[in-house]
């Protein structure tokens, strides 16, 4: 996982914290894909879309994300790389003396 300002999550541990941290600090999310294509080969798959979340402290974010799947020996689908960003501005950094 690709998560904004942030370094890559890459274990299958820390996604699942990863995600588990983002999903009890909501308290309302909603996604919409707008994009899917699918390689002529039929094993792996693009998703391109937007997102509004709500935070429990009454944040909100606005984003896009892009999903990267591939098909399994099993015929299931599996993640492969997913990222996502916020479109609102960064924050600026605090000026340290």
């Amino acid at each position: 996982v690709l998560p904004p300002n942030q370094a890559a999550v890459m274990t299958k541990t820390g996604i699942r914290d990863l995600w588990k941290g983002l999903l009890d600090s909501l308290t309302d999310i909603s996604w919409k894909t707008t994009r899917v294509e699918v390689a002529k080969s039929g094993d792996m798959a693009f998703l391109v879309g937007s997102y509004e979340l709500t935070m429990k402290d009454g944040t909100k974010d606005k984003g896009k994300y892009c999903e990267v799947w591939k098909k399994q020996s099993d015929g299931k689908w599996k993640v492969e790389t997913d990222m996502f960003s916020s479109n609102l501005p960064a924050a600026p950094v605090a000026e340290t003396k």
